[in-house]
């Protein structure tokens, strides 16, 4: 039955844009977290997570490419006895690795705080990649194919993990998108919950304006109504075309030029119809959302009798 609720649509609407900004929120506070990691590298052996280095000395130059288009260099990340050493796979001319090379005199009393992701290396008989990058194949090989064995470097060196900057920064891009694009649909869910209630409280004005006898009395287009389809919830009244699926929309078919049915498919189970009609004075193509029963266009046969009837001068389907 056709009542009047002005908030159709708009509190459902609502709660979507709340949904979208949670998600927004979430993603913000998950990438505040990811900015500041509480977990040391090596401290743990877990792959994929997010971690800091200190660096005490970086050799000058690229010691090998990764496919994709990364570099690795060797960092010392501990001074304790003879120091420890590790991998840092970056993108070249890096910001945080350029820092680290304009400061490289300097690091082994001020190390410098890099942040990452900890990654355990492709093996011969663990060679699945999980990662988003190219991840670097036989560590300890190509460790031993660059560098002395006997050297100190070699013997304390950390082949069983690496850290992974070009990782962290895709990871950290992922969380700014992820608000971006949920904040932006949030206000637009917003917007159009807005817009729905604006349209409603405008159409029950208009429907009381032409129709007094509607006011406080809407039962009577159970029997007054020319077409009425509550499965639809469409209604043909006097000079109006009501639909009241997601929020009321009322058209007077008087300033109607054309008007026609489109069915839109967004997957195998979920297709919207909708009106859609210009007006005399525009080209413009407007919309009504009716509801879906999967029977649309059997249960709107008698409207399209009826319509050329009433409204002669209303041109019927699309050009």
């Amino acid at each position: 039955m056709f009542t009047e609720k002005r908030n159709k649509g708009f509190i459902s609407a609502l709660l979507i844009s709340l949904v979208f900004f949670s998600i927004a929120a979430i993603s913000g506070f998950l990438g505040q977290i990811h900015k500041k990691p509480t977990e040391r590298f090596a401290d743990t052996t877990e792959t994929g997570r997010e971690v800091t280095m200190p660096v005490y000395g970086i050799y000058p130059e690229p010691v090998g490419e990764v496919d994709g288009g990364t570099v690795v260099y060797i960092v010392q990340y501990s001074n304790e006895g003879q120091g420890k050493f590790a991998v840092v796979e970056s993108k070249i001319k890096d910001e945080s690795i350029n820092k680290l090379l304009e400061n490289a005199e300097d690091l082994a009393d001020n190390p410098v705080i890099l942040t990452g992701i900890q990654l355990e290396p492709l093996t011969k008989t663990n060679f699945i990649n999980t990662s988003k990058n190219t991840k670097i194949i036989n560590l300890d090989e190509f460790i031993r194919s660059i560098l002395p064995a006997e050297s100190v470097v070699a013997r304390n060196m950390n082949t069983r993990m690496y850290l992974s900057l070009s990782e962290y920064s895709r990871d950290s891009l992922s969380y700014i998108f992820g608000i971006v694009i949920f904040s932006g649909m949030g206000l637009m869910t917003l917007v159009a919950a807005f817009i729905i209630l604006k349209k409603s409280i405008e159409s029950f004005k208009e429907l009381y304006r032409l129709y007094p006898e509607l006011e406080g009395n809407l039962e009577l287009l159970d029997t007054q109504a020319d077409f009425y389809d509550q499965d639809l919830k469409v209604i043909l009244y006097k000079n109006h075309l009501i639909t009241y699926y997601k929020g009321t929309q009322a058209l007077d078919l008087r300033d109607v030029w054309r008007i026609y049915l489109v069915s839109t498919s967004f997957s195998r189970f979920n297709k919207v119809y909708q009106f859609v009609y210009t007006r005399k004075d525009s080209s413009k193509k407007y919309s009504l959302t009716i509801r879906n029963t999967n029977r649309v266009e059997e249960q709107l046969e008698e409207f399209w009798k009826l319509l050329p009837k009433k409204f002669p001068e209303i041109n019927i389907g699309s050009l």
